[in-house]
């Protein structure tokens, strides 16, 4: 697959002059500072600008239609989205479709209603766990306790830690968190940068890594970037304070890891967010 820049003269003869709703004719394709996998691009127009992804698994495709249209008709305030196939030429090049977003700029209000969305979005519910196309089995505890138990090894590994005792501190709050019958739409991944604004309110974007789990799980990121939303969210939203600190907890296990991982690339920049996570997670466990 090429990268960005490799993409830019492939999508330009492709889209330049070319009319897409709402924007118009297409005036240019510029590669974004971000995005998965490289193959996110802004698409410039005559009427405005849009995000144009590139899809190489129809799975990740279709789970991403599937997630808009539940969104829709719950009435939760996400882009929209329009589909169009792409030619031969570059399905052999791995991409089966593009789908276009209409661009929206950064949310800058505060979290309160940021939450009042994410619990529009949760209210999307089903019996099951996992992808919204596949039934999950098992208990998905289990699977995130698994998880937990690998990234203490590598934390234990990267950075010569004893981590035994955040080990039996993560299990012995795991019996404290109540068993689902029904799980929630999860956003995925609750960050600053896929949080936009429409109209007067905040919306979600970047639905890739959508999926059914437990609420709480989209919660904790929440409350690390709105902390002024405060842990009493965790009680809004009818759990414990406990349940509320397992979540927090695995949130900057996870944030953890993805900071060591960078800093092991040797992007020094990330050793104040590996400091940052690190000294939570200890001051947890101690308390």
């Amino acid at each position: 697959m090429r990268d960005r820049q490799g993409w830019i003269p492939l999508l330009r003869k492709r889209f330049l002059g070319r009319s897409l709703l709402p924007l118009g004719p297409v005036e240019d394709i510029l590669p974004m500072a971000k995005g998965k996998k490289g193959l996110v691009f802004m698409i410039e127009g005559q009427g405005g600008r849009g995000i144009l992804r590139l899809y190489r698994d129809p799975l990740v495709l279709a789970r991403t239609l599937k997630v808009h249209r539940l969104c829709k008709g719950a009435g939760v305030e996400v882009p929209a989205l329009y589909r169009f196939a792409v030619d031969p030429f570059l399905v052999v090049k791995g991409v089966i479709a593009f789908t276009f977003e209409e661009w929206l700029p950064p949310w800058e209000g505060d979290g309160r209603a940021v939450v009042d969305v994410l619990k529009v979005f949760h209210s999307i519910k089903r019996s099951r766990w996992g992808d919204p196309l596949w039934g999950r089995g098992g208990d998905w505890l289990k699977v995130e306790l698994s998880k937990v138990q690998s990234r203490l090894e590598r934390w234990s590994r990267w950075r010569e830690r004893d981590v035994g005792s955040y080990l039996v501190w993560v299990q012995e709050m795991a019996g404290k968190v109540r068993g689902l019958s029904v799980f929630s739409l999860l956003h995925g991944d609750i960050a600053l940068s896929n949080i936009r604004r429409r109209g007067d309110g905040p919306a979600f974007i970047d639905l890739d890594r959508a999926r059914f789990g437990h609420p709480l799980m989209d919660v904790a990121p929440l409350l690390f970037h709105f902390p002024e939303v405060g842990e009493g969210v965790f009680e809004a939203w009818g759990f414990t304070r406990d349940e509320g600190e397992f979540f927090l907890w695995l949130f900057h296990l996870k944030r953890l890891i993805r900071a060591l991982k960078h800093l092991r690339k040797g992007e020094v920049q990330w050793s104040s967010n590996v400091e940052l996570h690190e000294k939570w997670l200890k001051e947890r466990v101690k308390g």
